[in-house]
Parts: C-alpha cells; structure tokens; sequence
C-alpha cells in the first residue's frame, strides 16, 4: 500500500486535490486519514452491537459468561458458540480501537 502511494503520479494528484479540497480536506493525508477513520468506525459499531446483543442474551459481561461457561466444562454447545463468537467480537473491537487511537493519533 506505501508503494501504490508513491506511485500517485502529479496529474492524478491534480486532478483529486481540487475535488477533495472542496470537499472540505485540506489535502490528500487528511482524506484518506477521514476515510480510514470512517471505515473502522463502521466496523466498531459492528462489534460493538455483537458484544451488546450478547450481554443483554445473557445478562452479564463477557468475563462472567466466560467464567461461567468454563464451570459448565463445555456441556452446553450453544453456549460454547456463543462465546467464541462474542470471545472474537470483543477482541476484534478492542484491536479496532487500537487501531483508531492510532490512526487518531498519525
């Protein structure tokens, strides 16, 4: 991706900067750092709702459900799936933040 950067030649430059600038961005980094902001936005309010829907399922955190699934020694399979499934949204929103912060952050 650094690469295809460097290969945005002068006339495609000046053919986006004037669209973006009217867009509202002071140039092209400020575009893309919006764009990529607004794609992992999208994707925390994804998981974000997965984690919700499975606490109001259940009634309790991840880290109680987790806990109780785990005295259960594995009996229930739609437990079982239900915490793999919340186990990976909740740490895919966690590195989505991550990543936020950091793109916040450049």
């Amino acid at each position: 991706m650094y690469e295809e950067k460097a290969n945005l030649d002068a006339d495609f430059l000046r053919k986006v900067g004037p669209v973006l600038r009217s867009m509202g961005f002071a140039n092209e980094r400020e575009a893309l750092k919006e764009q990529a902001l607004l794609l992992i936005l999208s994707k925390i309010n994804r998981y974000r709702a997965e984690c919700s829907y499975y606490e109001k399922k259940y009634g309790m955190t991840f880290e109680k459900f987790a806990a109780m699934v785990n005295e259960n020694g594995g009996e229930d399979f739609e437990h079982e799936d239900d915490l793999l499934d919340w186990r990976f949204a909740k740490e895919t929103l966690e590195d989505l933040m991550r990543q936020k912060k950091e793109i916040e952050d450049a």
